[in-house]
């Protein structure tokens, strides 16, 4: 690959041999996690309030399978800049565009969880050269504007601010146990949100202000896997809602409790299994 980081480094993470580095885009400085030495590129994009920590151990599984393996810090996140303002999910999705062009990646397969993965159907519909598929990890097809203004009011989705007493810390731990998750989850979560601050909820407010992915979809011409978490009220109507407007695409449903967005920290094996299968079929191709 071309394009070399600034800096590099061994991430001691018990064992697991990712690296870290950091590359010059035009709208500032990305962090990223990388390990592999396949040809077939695939780029990891974590959820709102978290970070390329996320995929550290489905990143080393598929690293190993003949995958190069790539997981950006997006700009607010993680050990990133800070983005110059406000962004959308357009803008955030051009940051991946510069990303990939910065260090020459010319085609990959894109992961997205929750937003990111809203985000990435904007690489797929208007930059299909560059994309080799898609896998929607629970992307929302139909913000409702209601709902978004109701919960942007709500207690739990105010910014975390610090107190002398450091009940903050408490706050957000209770925010981050949900879905039946574990403490070792819960704690990376608790400090990513904590590292982002502000910028914490962005990515989600982003979604809910975005062109609503229903109208996208039709639009979208890339091999695409959207994969249904369980642990949400529904899901069957997303597995639905994808056969019935995604032309080149397959649906994998995760039961609860397995199914979280947490499942590439819970359960890496199963996550690099299902993606390596489809990929295997060609599904991804």
């Amino acid at each position: 690959m071309d394009g070399g980081p600034l800096f590099l480094s061994k991430c001691d993470t018990g064992g697991i041999s990712l690296k870290r580095a950091y590359t010059d885009i035009p709208e500032g400085q990305m962090h990223y996690r990388f390990s592999g030495t396949g040809s077939n590129v695939i780029i990891f994009l974590h959820m709102s309030g978290s970070s390329s920590d996320e995929f550290e151990l489905v990143g080393e599984k598929l690293a190993q399978s003949g995958f190069y393996v790539y997981a950006p810090d997006l700009l607010g996140f993680g050990s990133s800049d800070a983005p110059p303002r406000y962004y959308t999910l357009s803008d955030h999705a051009n940051t991946v565009l510069s990303f990939m062009e910065q260090l020459g990646i010319q085609k990959a397969i894109l992961y997205g969880n929750l937003a990111t993965a809203n985000m990435i159907v904007h690489l797929g519909v208007n930059y299909p050269e560059h994309i080799a598929g898609l896998i929607l990890a629970h992307p929302l097809y139909a913000p409702d504007p209601v709902q978004y203004a109701q919960k942007r009011n709500l207690p739990e989705y105010s910014v975390v601010t610090p107190k002398e007493d450091g009940s903050h810390l408490l706050e957000l731990w209770s925010r981050c146990f949900k879905y039946g998750e574990n403490a070792d989850i819960c704690d990376a979560r608790c400090r990513c949100l904590h590292s982002a601050g502000i910028l914490g909820e962005t990515l989600h407010w982003a979604l809910f202000e975005d062109t609503p992915l229903i109208e996208m979809l039709p639009r979208l011409s890339v091999p695409t896997l959207t994969l249904a978490y369980g642990c949400f009220r529904n899901p069957e109507a997303l597995v639905e809602t994808a056969k019935a407007y995604i032309a080149n695409g397959v649906v994998e449903a995760i039961p609860a409790p397995v199914g979280t967005p947490y499942i590439a920290r819970s359960h890496p094996e199963l996550l690099s299994e299902i993606i390596l299968r489809h990929w295997s079929s060609g599904a991804l191709l």
